[in-house]
């Protein structure tokens, strides 16, 4: 199976057809900000209604009214209904915008998390480890924040003009005409920002990605870095990602300030074409629609200015929506919808081939069966693929030819949740979270009792250990669990395997972090275990899979040799020669005697 990154998505050179991206984006919640989007506007109205008292008060002023009391007062309440509603208004507005962008945000997190994990495992190890964290974190932020502010504002600042715009058709058509020029000539130069935007905004959100997995991996390695004294070049490493990241930012500001301040001076040039237009038609045009029109200019210019550094947001946000399309555009596993029945959980390898990429096979024309119930281990040298057999019957890859079936049912047509419920995995390193460490083992099960998670601990040998800890069960465990040892680890991880109570177990060198009085341990809980599960086991050490009632030597990605241990140590085979290589490895020591003089 390949694991090459899928096609990168195309951006939308268009600034409407990312709206319009964005858009379907937010799905069930565009009622929210359909909602959100008219309440700005109403802001945007009772804003015109303070322009509204300006204009009678100057009116009144060029007519010779007289000031009175109650004239006076009934500004004074225009503005204050202005204010009051532009603040009920925006509140109702942001309410609705954020709440709605907020669950937009989260129900996509949750699709991108569920099509992450029916992806094949090829995809993830084929991006560097932060990128996928990124996406889920600042991209989605960055839709979030477009959809919470961003597309309200764009619309205001479209509104308030337009509604202007009206006012002054009204009062004066021959001004009306002038005051769209500027407006005209500036959206070519809005489509050619799109454009350059477009082009570099992908990178930019890629970069930062980059800069993130640099920090996400210094933090992991910090142990590594200070054990061979490599702080210096891990800093350094990390402030050369950030730079990279700045020079792009730069870059980004320096393509794009010359043509945004050109098209905020193409817009507010309808300034000086509003008075050419005035001088033309001046006595077409009464005084006061005159002052008003001048008046009411820098209020239909201002928000269009301001609506170029809205759509970077877009172009922001839709770069996001790029990268998160790289996830969502790439294909999962195909789903199977099938079940097996309890009775019936013998596995089989018929003609596997696979690689990790598909020029170098690591598998080929692997064949074998194991019956419910028994213990198979696979052993041979390293990169020989037996840890991949693992990978394969856990479908975290599917195999390039050949089929593995459970209970006579291709793996691929069992439903996920199914296959799930009929395996557990104990890897060479496992992942334990941060949390309790009863919290850890009843992943397996979470509505287990403390006496199961106590008898699973017991079988793993891990309960005495645990036991034995100031706050027992409860004790933390500490990120990946940095407070324990490597054998106390996998000791746990095994608990919560058992716990688990799938019918086939698989170990990936389960006790390879284990001393010699634990792997006994683990040997009785293993032996425990196969009386009514089904047990594959990859192990370097031989002494762990003695009593396995099938051994498979893998050598050169297929099966070398087959049998059980009495009879693989007979000839000269490849498990013969292992076997003697561990003999002699258990009775080297670093030096030798030293010889007595009589021996000289």
């Amino acid at each position: 199976m390949s694991t090459e990154t899928p096609m990168e998505p195309q951006l939308p050179i268009s600034n409407l057809r990312s709206l319009q991206r964005l858009w379907q984006i937010a799905g069930p919640r565009r009622r929210d900000l359909v909602a959100a989007v008219l309440f700005r506007c109403l802001q945007s109205s009772f804003l015109g209604l303070s322009y509204l008292a300006a204009i009678r008060l100057l009116l009144g002023l060029l007519d010779g009214r007289d000031i009175t009391a109650q004239w006076i007062l009934q500004i004074g309440a225009m503005c204050l209904v202005s204010v009051a509603g532009q603040v009920f208004c925006s509140f109702l507005s942001v309410r609705r915008a954020w709440d709605a962008s907020f669950k937009v945000g989260a129900e996509l997190r949750l699709r991108l998390l569920a099509h992450l994990q029916s992806l094949p495992m090829g995809f993830h190890l084929s991006r560097h480890s932060g990128d996928s964290a990124t996406a889920l974190s600042s991209d989605v932020a960055m839709v979030e924040s477009f959809l919470s502010d961003a597309l309200a504002k764009i619309v205001q600042a479209i509104f308030l003009p337009l509604m202007l715009l009206s006012f002054v058709t009204f009062q004066s058509p021959q001004m009306a005409m002038a005051l769209p020029i500027s407006i005209v000539f500036a959206v070519p130069l809005i489509a050619f920002i799109a454009r350059r935007f477009a082009k570099i905004g992908l990178k930019r959100q890629d970069e930062m990605a980059r800069a993130g997995a640099v920090m996400i991996e210094y933090m992991q390695g910090i142990h590594v870095i200070r054990a061979f004294n490599q702080i210096a070049a891990g800093r350094e490493m990390f402030r050369a990602a950030l730079e990279d990241f700045r020079d792009l930012s730069i870059r980004m500001v320096m393509l794009l300030a010359f043509p945004m301040v050109l098209y905020a001076a193409l817009v507010m040039m309808g300034v000086p074409i509003a008075a050419v237009a005035a001088g033309l038609w001046h006595q077409a045009i009464e005084p006061a629609s005159l002052i008003l029109t001048f008046m009411l200019i820098f209020a239909i210019y201002a928000p269009l200015v301001g609506l170029a550094a809205v759509l970077e947001r877009i172009r922001i946000a839709d770069a996001s929506l790029a990268r998160l399309d790289r996830i969502l555009s790439a294909q999962p596993l195909p789903v199977g919808s099938k079940t097996t029945r309890a009775a019936e959980l013998d596995l089989q390898f018929s003609d596997v081939s696979f690689g990790y990429r598909p020029e170098a096979p690591v598998l080929k024309n692997i064949t074998f069966s194991t019956p419910p119930r028994s213990m198979t281990a696979i052993v041979g040298p390293s990169g020989s693929g037996k840890s991949t057999i693992i990978n394969l019957l856990a479908r975290f890859w599917d195999v390039d030819a050949g089929q593995i079936c459970i209970g006579g049912i291709d793996i691929r047509e069992i439903e996920p949740t199914h296959l799930s419920s009929l395996i557990s995995v104990v890897f060479q390193q496992d992942h334990l979270f941060s949390g309790t460490v009863r919290s850890n083992i009843a992943i397996a099960k979470p509505d287990a009792t403390q006496d199961e998670i106590e008898a699973a601990a017991e079988k793993a040998r891990a309960h005495d250990f645990i036991a034995a800890l100031p706050d027992g069960y409860d004790t933390q465990m500490g990120e990946g669990g940095a407070r324990f040892s490597g054998g106390e680890r996998q000791r746990i991880a095994i608990a919560r395997a058992i716990l688990k109570d799938a019918p086939i177990v698989l170990l990936d060198e389960a006790t390879s972090a284990l001393d010699s009085t634990n792997e006994r341990a683990i040997q009785e809980a293993l032996q425990a275990l196969v009386a009514d599960k089904t047990l594959i086991v990859v192990a370097h050490k031989l002494s762990t899979i003695e009593a396995a009632d099938q051994i498979l030597v893998l050598q050169d990605g297929t099966i070398h040799q087959s049998g059980d241990h009495a009879s693989l140590l007979q000839g000269e085979g490849l498990y013969a020669r292992m076997y003697a290589r561990k003999s002699q490895a258990e009775t080297w020591c670093l030096t030798q005697p030293r010889q007595t003089e009589d021996a000289l």
